[in-house]
């Protein structure tokens, strides 16, 4: 008898719960107001506070004043506290349940606190990666994605975000990631073209395009690889990343470890040098630039087939070789001392340019030229930090600043540049810089470049 009394009982409230629903459910502004409520208790953890609705019509105000039993229509914004919304179910023939139930049942879910929702989902998220973990075979691709997803090293974000837009795609391209990772072209001493390698490893030469978030994903794994000084890396320290541009930057990272962007956009204007193949030949083209006496643009392509590069011949040997800025300055010193060896920067150092110093195996002091502003300091000074023992700053005095002084007056910004100059043989031209504020450029200066007087 007891038995049966709890079940009409239990009957009794789930058809009070089902009514209670249904007053609630057709009258709409109910709905914002639970939605609020639920906020306010995955953020409290409890029932509880003062929910402020606003923006509601007079119909919306006139269900709320059917139930809760007070004039609304006097408030702009309408507030009611969960101490107020208690006593008003309490007042009401629902008065048997607690909002807990009526919002459980209304949404057809429990009421979940924030905290609970948010150490669920990361749980979850934690059992997809280590369940993707377990698809990477190679020891050092492992450790990097164990670092992206358990430490948010760099990368983590596009992968956070991928993982909510799509599980399943992410599991695939990670995949992927994996595979190519893992047969990065150095491992076998060769260098493939970007498209190539993507081909190779993932069927798409597409895959890790530039700017997409394949390609940012493969630069955040070489930097990772680079900096646990992994024997496989081709020596990104001595090729250099400072003060790079974001396209030389990634192009200094991809050679690295054996990738190239192109092979022939990035190029270097040598004059009077001979190159050596890793087989021992001869380089045909740059050896007819030195036979007629003209310079030779290299390409990426051509330096990769090189194991070294060298200047002078049997009868004239040379041991100084001279590199300026300007391409007017290298065409006036090739054409003034044609039995020379000199190399152009032009403006900035491209990943070519740093091969090119590469390939002449440190057998040569490097005298280098340039214009006499903030930047020329610049990049004279990252040439003089990359190879301190090699290269000789050539012409930088206060006699010549002031000698070929021009009417080209800096700004503010590049004024600020300066206090990055620092290196010792700068700060005369540096302390000039600073007083006089113009600039001297090299072509003014064509006399003072005398390699052989």
């Amino acid at each position: 008898m007891e038995w049966e009394d709890k079940g009409t009982g239990c009957l009794k409230m789930e058809q009070l719960l089902k009514e209670c629903v249904t007053y609630f459910k057709k009258r709409n502004v109910y709905k914002k107001l639970f939605n609020a409520l639920k906020k306010k208790y995955a953020s409290l953890g409890h029932m509880g506070g003062v929910i402020k609705l606003s923006g509601l019509s007079s119909d919306e105000k006139y269900d709320l004043e059917g139930f809760f039993k007070k004039d609304l229509h006097a408030e702009e914004d309408v507030k009611i506290s969960y101490a107020f919304m208690e006593k008003s179910l309490k007042n009401s023939r629902f008065a048997p349940l607690s909002w807990e139930e009526v919002l459980t049942a209304y949404f057809k879910e429990p009421l979940v606190i924030n905290k609970d929702k948010r150490e669920k989902e990361l749980n979850s998220r934690n059992a997809f990666f280590e369940e993707c973990a377990l698809n990477c075979n190679n020891k050092i691709v492992l450790n990097w994605f164990l670092y992206v997803f358990k430490e948010k090293g760099k990368g983590s974000q596009i992968i956070f975000k991928m993982y909510n837009e799509n599980k399943k795609e992410l599991e695939l391209f990670l995949n992927k990631l994996f595979t190519a990772f893992g047969k990065l072209p150095c491992f076998e001493g060769k260098m493939l073209l970007l498209p190539v390698f993507a081909a190779e490893t993932t069927g798409n030469p597409h895959f890790f395009d530039l700017r997409t978030s394949a390609c940012k994903l493969l630069l955040n794994y070489i930097e990772y690889f680079l900096e646990n000084k992994n024997p496989y890396g081709l020596g990104l320290d001595r090729i250099g990343t400072d003060g790079l541009s974001g396209i030389e930057y990634t192009e200094n990272l991809l050679y690295s470890v054996g990738i190239l962007k192109d092979n022939v956009s990035n190029t270097c204007l040598v004059y009077g040098l001979h190159g050596v193949k890793k087989d021992g030949s001869i380089h045909k083209g740059i050896e007819g630039g030195f036979i007629e006496k003209e310079p030779v643009q290299v390409t990426l392509k051509t330096l990769n087939s090189l194991e070294y590069l060298w200047a002078g011949s049997i009868q004239h040997e040379i041991k100084e070789i001279y590199v300026v800025e300007n391409p007017a300055v290298f065409s006036y010193l090739t054409d003034t001392y044609p039995e020379g060896a000199f190399i152009c920067g032009n403006g900035q150092f491209k990943l070519a340019f740093y091969i090119t110093l590469e390939l002449l195996k440190e057998k040569y002091t490097i005298f280098y030229a340039g214009d006499f502003d903030a930047d020329g300091l610049l990049i004279a000074q990252k040439l003089k930090n990359r190879y301190p023992g090699q290269v000789v700053l050539w012409g930088y005095n206060e006699e010549y600043y002031k000698k070929y002084l021009s009417d080209v007056q800096f700004d503010d910004k590049a004024l600020a540049k300066l206090e990055k100059v620092v290196a010792d043989e700068l700060q005369p031209v540096k302390k000039c810089l600073l007083k006089y504020k113009r600039a001297v450029y090299q072509e003014t200066m064509l006399e003072i470049y005398l390699p052989y007087s």
